[in-house]
């Protein structure tokens, strides 16, 4: 498949996924979404392929859902719930797959951004690196799992505090908290991030797999359902007056 948003390079036991969208801060379309999906499913098909690098190109991992074709949607709370669905499949494939995902944060983790990252096995960051929910200044709920994932890593306290009160996440509080595996400097991460998936794949590559479906068993045991709630959720928002006018006015401040 020829992909336009994204590129999907293998080396080795080693594939990497990079969200390509740099001049948008790699924000998540629909075409994109789709792209994802398919990307994920490409590599899962691989037999030689155990680990996967997700990154972003350019200065953001991934800025979150596109605002701008939100905000241009006809209708906007079936433009959501088409685009969450998408974006669902693509994380509960990522949390499913018996591939060992390494996302490598070097820039903004935002909204979905966050959620995808937080899907992945390991988290390697930068001090580039910042997460947030952003979901309230646009007037919408938390997809991708995000109101999931954040309360089991980081604790309901500080889940609160991102998703209610927009609390960013540095990476010194991304290390404490446990949203990140390991800090690494901006100019090393590539390289640690290639260690660390070889070191993985030239293991017992047969039990990574189980191993990994035993220990997110009882996290993913309500997690599909979690995700359907939480896409039926962001697209009743767009009922909202205020919704409206707050990603109109997001799509404007950013030149969408």
């Amino acid at each position: 498949m020829t992909y336009r948003r994204l590129t999907l390079e293998y080396d080795g036991a080693l594939a990497r996924l990079t969200l390509n969208r740099p001049d948008s801060a790699n924000a998540l379309d629909l075409e994109l979404a789709e792209e994802l999906c398919a990307a994920l499913a490409d590599a899962e098909m691989h037999a030689d392929c155990h680990v996967l690098l997700l990154q972003g190109a350019g200065r953001f991992f991934c800025a979150g859902g596109d605002v701008a074709a939100m905000a241009a949607a006809a209708d906007q709370g079936a433009f959501l719930k088409e685009l969450a669905g998408r974006l669902h499949e693509a994380v509960l494939a990522l949390a499913k797959s018996r591939l060992i995902s390494i996302a490598v944060v070097n820039g903004p983790a935002a909204g979905a951004g966050l959620g995808l990252a937080l899907n992945a096995d390991f988290i390697l960051a930068s001090p580039k690196a910042r997460f947030l929910a952003a979901y309230a200044g646009v007037g919408l709920t938390p997809d991708c799992g995000v109101s999931y994932l954040l309360p089991e890593l980081a604790g309901p306290r500080r889940a609160a505090e991102m998703c209610l009160a927009g609390r960013v996440a540095g990476h010194a509080d991304a290390l404490e908290w446990g949203l990140i595996n390991e800090l690494v400097p901006a100019e090393e991460i590539a390289g640690r991030a290639q260690e660390l998936g070889e070191q993985l794949a030239s293991g017992a590559v047969s039990v990574l797999g189980p191993t990994k479906r035993l220990l997110r068993a009882r996290s993913t045991a309500g997690y599909e359902t979690h995700l359907q709630e939480e896409a039926e959720t962001i697209a009743s928002m767009a009922a909202s007056a205020d919704t409206r006018d707050r990603l109109a006015a997001f799509a404007g401040r950013s030149g969408g």
